[in-house]
């Protein structure tokens, strides 16, 4: 029975589990020539004094050098603080920085204010406070970090958005600023937004999911002709935007990475119309969009510019019937993501496929989904379909495949097996 699909699959399961105990030196290095400035010193202990410390990550800062605490680390000729290292589970063996840097991510400061301090470290490069459990108004102090060239404060709470910014002027001293991150930061009104995309010369990568952004919050940003030229990655999922794509993005003629996840594609020629706007992207995410059948019809897409897409996200849309054909003609395709999409007819062969996610469809035979025939797939999801198969002593291999690249398939949820009778 072992061989008989004429499949050498292997099914490995790996949990790990990563602890990192306070015990710990997280990154920390001991400088012993060279003492720390003071007023640093004294921001540090400010710091310290400021936040809900639980787990005692701050416990080893006392004493006079700060150079010599753990998890801070100072230029050795000039003794600035140029990296704080307070992420949870990182040692500083697996986390070695190119820049200095300060990275709170992952810490539970519990509802603690980003301390004003922040913005007198300016030779910092790397500000990661990130799920950190900071709350309250975001400091415009940050807008003195001239050097800063990433700068996260997402989080990833779908309930509240603890973080907020009433107006983005300050960004605009981020002059050296490449990747900003306000992920779950709620900027629902915030004056001169449009700062984020004018202001900073070399953005390249813009995240902004789940900021409760609306179209009356795009404002200028709609009818701006600006070259946005060096953006390369733009997140805007999960937010309230609805109806046209937003024009600027035809001006990001670098924009490899787009998420529109949740924009509400009210009009079919809203998503042909996407498509041709950035002839760029390698990347594209639109789950729950709202889509139908009918955007994904040879009259509405423009194969041209599909042909370069690599990784494409359809989640959550609503496209029963019959399997758009389109996806057979996208020869760089090589993620695919159609889960919860209604789906239960044949899967057409997609011959530079690795990865196919049809999980959560209304799969009832096992060979709809196409295995046997995707010879190049490494990786499939079927989860929480409804696969009926009868066990027999006469399984035939039905492989079209003379050798498969299969690594990984997923069944969870997905089998219904029957035992005939003797």
């Amino acid at each position: 029975m072992g061989n008989q699909w004429g499949l050498g699959l292997h099914f490995i399961i790996v949990t790990i589990f990563l602890v990192a105990t306070t015990n710990t030196c997280f990154g920390a290095r001991k400088n012993s020539t060279v003492a720390c400035l003071e007023h640093e010193r004294l921001a540090l202990l400010k710091f310290k004094h400021s936040v809900t410390d639980d787990y005692d990550m701050l416990s080893s800062w006392v004493g006079n050098n700060c150079c010599r605490w753990e998890r801070v680390m100072c230029d050795d000729v000039t003794g600035n603080v140029v990296s704080l290292h307070l992420r949870g589970g990182d040692s500083f063996d697996d986390y070695e920085p190119l820049v200095s840097n300060e990275d709170l991510s992952m810490n539970r400061f519990q509802g603690s204010r980003i301390p004003k301090f922040i913005g007198s470290l300016k030779e910092l490069t790397y500000l990661n406070l990130s799920y950190a459990k900071f709350s309250g108004i975001i400091p415009h102090h940050i807008g003195n970090l001239s050097n800063l060239i990433t700068l996260d404060l997402s989080s990833n709470d779908y309930n509240e958005n603890l973080l907020f910014i009433h107006d983005m002027a300050w960004i605009s001293g981020l002059s050296s600023l490449e990747h900003l991150n306000l992920g779950w930061v709620n900027l629902r009104g915030a004056k001169n937004l449009d700062m984020v995309l004018y202001i900073i010369p070399l953005l390249k990568e813009l995240r902004l999911r789940g900021c409760g952004l609306s179209n009356v919050d795009l404002g200028p940003l709609r009818n701006s002709s600006t070259s946005l030229s060096n953006i390369k990655h733009l997140d805007h999922s999960e937010n309230s935007f609805k109806g046209q794509p937003p024009p600027f993005i035809q001006n990001m003629t670098s924009l490899q990475f787009l998420d529109l996840s949740l924009f509400n594609f009210s009009l079919t020629w809203n998503f042909a119309t996407l498509i041709s706007m950035v002839p760029s992207l390698l990347e594209l995410h639109l789950s729950s969009c709202n889509l139908e059948q009918t955007y994904l019809s040879h009259s509405h897409l423009n194969f041209t510019t599909l042909s370069n897409i690599q990784h494409l996200d359809l989640s959550h849309n609503f496209f029963p019937g019959r399997f758009p054909s389109f996806f057979a003609n996208m020869t760089s395709l090589r993620v695919l993501d159609l889960s919860a999409s209604s789906l239960n007819a044949s899967v057409p062969v997609m011959p530079n496929l690795l990865e196919l996610d049809l999980s959560a469809n209304n799969f009832k035979k096992f060979e709809d989904v196409g295995i046997w025939r995707q010879c190049h797939l490494k990786k499939v999801s079927v989860n929480n379909n409804a696969f009926y198969m009868e066990l027999t002593d006469s399984i035939t291999n039905i492989s079209e495949c003379s050798q498969h690249a299969l690594e990984m398939l997923v069944l969870q949820f997905s089998l219904m097996v029957h035992f005939p009778n003797p």
